[in-house]
């Protein structure tokens, strides 16, 4: 007998037997009514679909408007994307002083007429206190404004152009005026000035170095030789990530922690030639009279400050001799933070280059002329330290403070 031949399995499939049956029944009872039911049945799944579609398109809008945009991966590997969308030469909002322009920054020029002769008397009474044997060259650093930033964008920007032609046709005959805006000018299309910082780069230096060389042979022999670019590219050295003084003027630690955002993501790089010339280099302690060797080029403290790699970088006195010159001819630069991306190039030219930082030396230049048989100055300044009154003022009391107009 099989094993579901049995009363309990029979009453169990019974019940199922009559519901079934009755379900036939039901089906036979409706049938006049399926097309009906079919017909309501697919307008209904119509209506459905119609109301996810809606649900989808618009409710979905709806909420995206809510999204934020995802940040940067990080904040010091920042996109072009994380620049606001700012006009094409604009005033940071940090520091008002200072206009971004195509990823570079810039400040207004506010020299004026009484400003440019100030100083050219006062490089008249330097001259006028210096033996007729030494020789004096000037030379003043027009700033990027002038070679980068649109001229529409300069209407609140004086003149350099005539700033500078007012100080070089208000110099004594014995001032010997080193020109270097239009070579400048010349190649502006270059990277010659650094997009976060107002000094020139290694290469701005060089053709302003090209130019005083053009300068001395036209005034007096000078057999100095001439280096190409692709010569001192032998022996250059690169700093990556520079972050000039415009740069970290824009920044608030809660606004902008890192500065300005475009300047930020266009910081510099910094290139600098080591001279293809044995020399000697002496760092100058004033107080103790004693002589520190050191390179000429050093990139110790580049970490804390990139430009320090530049010869005489805060450095009240400095003393350089070139072992391959057998001339006489002693040149004592006074500088400013302006010069020093030049004043490597200037070794080659003399026997012996000595420098001194106006903001740090306290001696009397000409005392030092005299006891150190100079034969050549050169004073370099940057524009806007030129048409400083206070600044010049420095300048004068270097030389002689009992000097008079």
């Amino acid at each position: 007998m099989s094993n579901y031949a049995h009363k309990g399995y029979s009453r169990r499939t019974s019940g199922y037997n009559r519901r079934r049956r009755k379900g036939t029944g039901f089906r036979r009872k409706n049938k006049g009514s399926g097309a009906l039911k079919k017909i309501l049945v697919i307008l209904a799944l119509l209506l459905i679909a119609g109301l996810v579609f809606i649900f989808v398109k618009y409710f979905g809008t709806f909420v995206d408007s809510f999204k934020k945009e995802e940040p940067a991966a990080t904040v010091d590997t920042p996109s072009q994307t994380d620049t606001p969308d700012l006009p094409n030469g604009y005033y940071d909002k940090v520091d008002s002083k200072v206009m971004v322009s195509d990823g570079a920054a810039y400040l207004m020029f506010k020299g004026i007429d009484k400003t440019a002769l100030n100083y050219a008397a006062v490089m008249n009474s330097v001259a006028s206190s210096m033996s007729e044997d030494v020789t004096i060259y000037n030379m003043v650093i027009p700033t990027n404004t002038e070679f980068g930033l649109a001229e529409p964008l300069r209407k609140d920007s004086n003149s350099q152009r005539y700033n500078l032609d007012l100080i070089s046709s208000s110099l004594m005959y014995n001032v010997h005026s080193v020109d270097i805006y239009n070579t400048l000018d010349t190649h502006k299309s270059e990277y010659i000035y650094y997009r976060t910082d107002q000094n020139l780069t290694s290469l701005g230096g060089y053709y302003a170095y090209l130019e005083y060389l053009r300068t001395i042979k036209s005034i007096e022999t000078n057999d100095s030789p001439t280096y190409a670019l692709d010569k001192l590219a032998e022996k250059q050295g690169v700093i990556r990530r520079f972050e000039g003084d415009l740069l970290k003027r824009t920044i608030d630690e809660k606004t902008q922690p890192h500065g300005n955002q475009e300047l930020f993501n266009n910081a510099d790089t910094i290139v600098y030639y080591k001279l293809p010339v044995h020399y000697g280099c002496f760092r100058v302690d004033t107080v103790k009279g004693e002589y520190i060797e050191k390179d000429l080029f050093t990139e110790d403290d580049v970490q804390e400050n990139p430009l320090s790699v530049f010869p005489a970088y805060n450095t009240e006195f400095m003393v350089a001799t070139n072992l391959e010159n057998d001339t006489e001819d002693k040149l004592l630069v006074v500088k400013d933070h302006a010069a020093e991306p030049i004043i490597g190039y200037l070794i080659p030219c003399y026997r012996e280059v000595h420098i001194a930082d106006t903001e740090l030396y306290n001696g009397s230049l000409n005392a030092y002329i005299r006891d150190n048989k100079i034969t050549h100055v050169l004073v370099i300044n940057g524009i806007d330290n030129a048409n400083n009154t206070l600044y010049c003022q420095r300048l004068r009391d270097l030389f002689d403070s009992s000097i008079t107009d």
